[in-house]
């Protein structure tokens, strides 16, 4: 399976709430999954960044502005190898 295809099938898996059952993602790991998912969907972090008062959108923002310019292709490899770390099972058929 290609980069784009496996991405889009994790993301499927996501919504589809699956991931949830066995849910082990520390605020740690949300803001991770949510910096790769905002590099791939929109770029490089741009714009100033949110007052320190606001502290879960500045905590969004550092951690987007920590990927630099990394590519939309090389975030997907990043997400694809993080989530598979937290839910390696995630992919497979239930055996009947």
């Amino acid at each position: 399976m290609e980069i784009q295809q496996k991405y889009d099938a994790i993301q499927a898996y996501i919504k589809s709430g699956k991931s949830n059952q066995s849910d082990n993602l520390d605020n740690s790991d949300k803001l991770t999954m949510y910096a790769f998912f905002k590099q791939i969907n929109s770029g490089p972090c741009t714009g100033a960044a949110p007052s320190k008062l606001k502290m879960v959108e500045r905590a969004k923002y550092d951690a987007w502005k920590k990927l630099g310019n990394m590519t939309k292709q090389k975030a997907q490899e990043e997400f694809i190898k993080f989530f598979e770390k937290k839910y390696p099972n995630w992919n497979q058929q239930p055996k009947l």
